[in-house]
């Protein structure tokens, strides 16, 4: 059996960490690209979320302004996509002023 040294050790070892410091770049580096090319296509899947969003919260309290009676499921609805509006995609407009008006 061979002898095997230190220096050939901390060789092994030192080729070891360059080989994960590469392979984590690497990493690094394709998660940008694949992010930078899928930013466009987030921006429009959050728009179209923002747009559902205002178009049932229209719709519902619409339906709410001309007294129809809504069970418990759907207020429950409501309210998850209304907290989803205004806390995840940051919306603030007029659909917030007819929901204070109408839901108190």
């Amino acid at each position: 059996m061979e002898n095997i040294t230190l220096g050939q050790i901390s060789n092994l070892l030192l080729f070891i960490a360059e080989l994960g410091g590469v392979t984590i770049t690497i990493i690094v580096a394709m998660k940008k690209i694949l992010n930078k090319q899928l930013e466009p296509i987030n921006q429009k899947i959050d728009k179209l979320d923002l747009n559902d969003c205002k178009n049932f919260l229209v719709r519902f309290l619409a339906d709410v302004e001309r007294g129809q009676v809504m069970d418990e499921v759907e207020e429950k609805r409501a309210h998850d996509v209304y907290d989803h509006y205004r806390n995840d995609l940051n919306g603030n407009s007029y659909i917030e002023d007819k929901w204070n008006k109408l839901m108190k």
